[in-house]
């Protein structure tokens, strides 16, 4: 197996470290691909799906890339201790602090608001905007001795428009690109720059088969673009905000959605 992607300026990323949260499968995998593609060094994070990240060491060993340039690490990022660890773990395996982070581990369960539990709503907010406080805290006081560090938070249209199925992970992703902008702020004296990627509706596997069919459907004509997007396109953009062709943006939130939300 080998990937054809689109990775952008192999040299600036050439022997730079990331962490992508989530990043087993999905957009999350896709980011760290393209990332290993660019020549960089990639820890990538999950909490549960063994499956997925077999699946993806596999798939990254089958496409050529060492155990050395690689790290898949079960973690429930939500946990201070376990951002510690994380580090800690990465530091140890190739002795660098990372450049990069992508804050891209999430959930989202839809249903009936006044269903909604009290138990998922701590959950939402835990994975979706707790992990990224973590991550931040923790990891920028080291990214700021790296070369050309930063970050992308993963958010969505979901926290620009609302949404009725799901207004616990749609607070999340608003409360995250405030949260960006924030950092960004923060970011700017340590000379690292925070970003935001705001997908639309994306091909992955988080919205389960049957909403994903619905939501085709739908793309005909809620979607300026008329299709849903796929993971590859998320990472290109994830890659932009990283790289040095984006040296003189922060704080921004790039809209990935096929024209859902200007």
């Amino acid at each position: 197996m080998q990937y054809w992607g689109s990775a952008m300026n192999e040299k600036f990323f050439q022997g730079k470290i990331a962490i992508v949260t989530g990043g087993t499968r999905g957009i999350g995998k896709a980011i760290a691909t393209e990332l290993l593609i660019a020549g960089s060094k990639v820890a990538v994070t999950y909490n549960r799906d063994e499956k997925s990240a077999e699946e993806s060491r596999r798939s990254w060993e089958a496409a050529g890339f060492s155990n050395e340039r690689f790290l898949v690490v079960k973690s429930d990022v939500s946990a201070r201790n376990n951002v510690r660890e994380l580090l800690n773990t990465l530091k140890k395996k190739w002795n660098k602090c990372p450049n990069f982070l992508v804050n891209n581990a999430g959930i989202i369960k839809q249903g009936n608001f006044f269903e909604l539990s009290e138990d998922q709503w701590d959950q939402t907010l835990a994975v979706n905007l707790k992990g990224p406080f973590l991550l931040c805290q923790e990891s920028m006081p080291l990214m700021k001795e790296t070369e050309s560090p930063a970050i992308v938070n993963i958010a969505s249209v979901g926290g620009q428009t609302g949404g009725s199925r799901a207004p616990d992970y749609a607070a999340s992703k608003a409360a995250l690109i405030c949260f960006t902008q924030s950092m960004a702020r923060i970011g700017a004296d340590l000379g690292i720059r925070v970003n935001a990627v705001s997908p639309g509706w994306i091909l992955t596997g988080i919205l389960g088969a049957e909403t994903v069919e619905k939501l085709k459907q739908e793309a005909a004509s809620k979607v300026i673009l008329k299709r849903m997007g796929e993971p590859q396109e998320v990472a290109d953009a994830v890659l932009f905000l990283l790289s040095d062709k984006s040296s003189y943006i922060t704080g921004h939130v790039l809209n990935v959605n096929g024209g859902m939300h200007f």
